[in-house]
């Protein structure tokens, strides 16, 4: 799916705050107006900020905002103004280079005729403007098309990550990043009603080709308690990269295991090379990172120890 981009501070992406579904989706197309009237077109210093009137019409508020009545979006407007945006670098307070604040996600909401007004605060304008390459940039209209509030955030943080390929996430962070400090105390709670909800209406749509990205996880532990989440990221510029030479990297991987794993004269080792290439086949996202996984092993490993070293990322990762 293709839609106007909108460009996010990564600063916003992590920080503490929770809003409704309908809010989101507003504020999605509050800064995609924000990117158009302040960045592309203003000329001059983008560094300095004063507060910022946005119009917008309401007509395609409406209609890009889920089909919501007048009266959720002016309900959702108000929220906006009431709603808390809290923001600290993680500097010590007894440190010159301690930095926080307080502020509504928009001053105030005018709804006259066919026209919206929204006026945003100077402290909050620098995050939702590009100033830096570490903005997160994603699509406006997967994300306004978002039906858990829970995928939304997800989809942010994943957009923030996918050139990475992904990232450790702490739960505790998780849950502040989330405003659920004090619920879904318990991680079952929080993994089902969070967690779960958004990686299927993410995959959902990714697979419907609704979606530009979807992620996986693994819990990682400390003793018995789930510590950290290990986010896979899977997007479509790495499947445009294996739809693009897919002949390619399929050669390649296969080659090399046969050779490797001596397919041609150990038949269980035959099988289990078919079934990871079979599993391959059905997952193209994952073309790329196997084929990486052989450069890896190649270049890094013993050969005495490819087979071994390669079995036990193939059952990990592809069966």
């Amino acid at each position: 799916m293709k839609g106007p981009n909108i460009a996010q501070d990564n600063r916003l992406t992590s920080a503490r705050y929770e809003l409704s579904l309908l809010e989101k989706r507003i504020m999605y197309f509050i800064i995609k107006e924000v990117r158009y009237q302040f960045v592309l077109q203003t000329d001059g210093q983008k560094d300095l900020f004063d507060d910022l009137i946005v119009k917008i019409k309401a007509k395609s508020l409406m209609e890009n905002a889920g089909g919501n009545t007048t009266r959720d979006v002016k309900k959702a407007l108000k929220q906006l103004r009431l709603r808390s945006f809290e923001y600290h670098n993680g500097e010590d307070e007894n440190s010159p280079k301690h930095k926080w604040f307080e502020v509504g996600f928009i001053n105030y909401g005018d709804w006259e005729g066919g026209n919206i007004e929204v006026q945003l605060s100077k402290k909050i304008l620098p995050f939702m403007v590009e100033l830096t390459k570490n903005f997160t940039e994603y699509s406006l209209t997967v994300a306004i098309s978002l039906k858990s509030k829970w995928s939304q955030r997800m989809y942010e943080i994943c957009s923030q990550w996918k050139n990475s390929g992904g990232v450790n996430l702490p739960i505790k962070e998780l849950r502040k990043m989330f405003a659920l400090e004090n619920k879904y105390t318990k991680y079952f709670g929080f993994k089902s009603k969070v967690i779960d909800v958004a990686h299927k209406e993410l995959k959902d749509l990714y697979m419907a080709g609704q979606c530009d990205l979807y992620f996986e996880y693994t819990e990682l532990k400390e003793g018995r308690s789930v510590d950290t989440l290990r986010l896979k990221i899977i997007s479509k510029d790495a499947q445009k990269y294996i739809e693009a030479s897919v002949e390619d990297a399929l050669y390649f991987i296969r080659t090399e295991c046969k050779r490797i794993f001596e397919t041609d004269t150990k038949p269980k080792n035959k099988n289990f090379i078919d079934n990871v290439m079979q599993n391959l086949i059905l997952e193209p996202p994952l073309l790329k990172h196997c084929y990486e996984k052989i450069q890896f092993t190649l270049k890094n490993k013993p050969k005495a120890d490819h087979q071994k070293y390669l079995r036990a990322v193939f059952k990990k990762e592809y069966i």
